[in-house]
């Protein structure tokens, strides 16, 4: 098969739980024996470009970890979609549509469709079968995560007027009502639905956006031939918990640096690793909320390919996140190397951490209830040792990339 996956942003200059998922089945595809190329955006990268062909875009092509990648810009605007409401955009169509007349893809499979949602109009419009990996809320709110702009939990769109009550106060009816008839129609586009959670399958179905017999199951998978070591760490006199992601509002930093302030035991280390991008003024302000808290140290950036380096000194995981997540590498990642997780209550975060048995879940943004399951297992770091016992691994990336395959061959042999 030719494949394209398509990707809203992608490796080097992004590197997170979506981009991925979308490296690692690209590249067990390939040792499947298909041919596989990922489709992105790249804003704020002026390296390199090319007019691409006879259309307002520009274009680079290079290669990451053995992936080939094509990348679209803008030409007139390259540096102005970091935040995008509408989903059709012309120029991507028209680019688009060129790459799958000419390229002769089998499939598009989009993994994220923020900047290049028109890839499945074109892709529907070229007669190529077309997937759709929904792995936030993007598809029904502009800001992609459920959270309102007073950083409360939406309860849904209601036909886009919370969304104009709420986040978009500046954003005409008739605006939000041609995204929401322009979301539907690329969601007509598509022959499958894939989600990587049970949670997000109801919610859509239960905002009445998108039915829950649309959708088919497919869970993320881990790459287990990056796995080196296999730890037999037990806690020792000091209990360290670990944080790796993104420093990010909404990855709720400042709820887990309140709380681990709560708890005043002594045998307790915090170890925050992540960047930042954009958010700088919010890891300004978590940097002084940790103050001269001699217990949390702030690591800056890590490689993902290094990870193991970072988790064989964790004894605990925190994942910490004030929206719905699905399906968080972080806590994939942990699992797959044995260590417990401490996790908000909600989403596919509690679909995954089972409260007392794999780890520990505490109410969405109270820092008290986190220090608590903090204090809890200070005092308790035997429970610790339990909850590794109780781990039920990820599956691996073959098997995930195996039941991809098999959805991809019924479509095309479905015709």
């Amino acid at each position: 098969m030719r494949i394209l996956i398509g990707v809203h942003q992608f490796f080097p200059r992004h590197y997170t739980g979506t981009e991925r998922y979308v490296l690692n089945l690209s590249k067990q595809l390939q040792k499947m024996g298909h041919y596989v190329k990922v489709l992105t955006y790249a804003f704020r990268d002026e390296d390199n470009f090319q007019k691409f062909h006879k259309t307002d875009l520009l274009y680079k092509e290079y290669s990451f970890e053995g992936v080939p990648v094509i990348a679209l810009q803008h030409a007139s605007h390259p540096d102005d979609l970091t935040f995008v409401f509408d989903f059709l955009d012309p120029v991507i169509y028209e680019g688009t549509k060129k790459i799958f007349e000419t390229e002769k893809f089998d499939l598009y499979h989009c993994a994220h469709p923020l900047r290049i949602a028109s890839a499945m109009q074109a892709a529907r419009d070229c007669g190529v079968k077309v997937v759709f990996m929904v792995t936030d809320y993007f598809m029904m709110c502009p800001m992609g995560i459920m959270l309102r702009s007073d950083n409360t939990l939406c309860d849904g769109p209601d036909e886009g007027k919370n969304c104009l009550k709420y986040c978009f106060t500046n954003v005409t009816r008739e605006r939000m009502e041609k995204r929401i008839l322009d979301a539907h129609a690329l969601l007509d586009c598509c022959d499958c639905l894939l989600s990587p959670s049970l949670f997000l399958i109801s919610l859509f179905n239960y905002v009445g956006f998108i039915p829950e017999a649309k959708f088919l199951l497919s869970r993320h998978g881990f790459d287990y031939r990056t796995k080196k070591k296999y730890f037999s760490r037990k806690p020792g006199e000091v209990i360290t918990f670990g944080y790796i992601g993104t420093v990010q509002y909404h990855k709720g930093v400042h709820i887990m640096i309140d709380g681990f302030k709560k708890a005043k035991n002594r045998n307790i280390h915090l170890e925050i690793w992540g960047g930042c991008f954009h958010e700088v003024d919010y890891q300004k302000t978590v940097l002084k909320m940790a103050g001269k808290d001699a217990r949390i140290n702030f690591r800056g950036s890590y490689n993902f390919n290094t990870i193991e380096t970072i988790l064989e000194s964790v004894d605990v995981v925190i994942v910490p996140s004030i929206w719905y997540e699905n399906a968080p590498l972080t806590i994939s990642t942990s699992l797959a190397y044995g260590i417990p997780v401490i996790t908000s209550d909600i989403g596919g975060m509690s679909e995954v951490i089972k409260d007392g048995w794999n780890g520990l879940t505490f109410r969405v943004g109270d820092s008290a209830d986190l220090a608590e399951k903090i204090t809890f297992l200070a005092e308790n770091p035997e429970r610790i040792a339990e909850f590794k016992r109780n781990i039920q691994y990820p599956i691996r990336i073959e098997e995930e990339a195996f039941h991809t395959e098999s959805i991809f061959a019924r479509l095309l042999h479905r015709g």
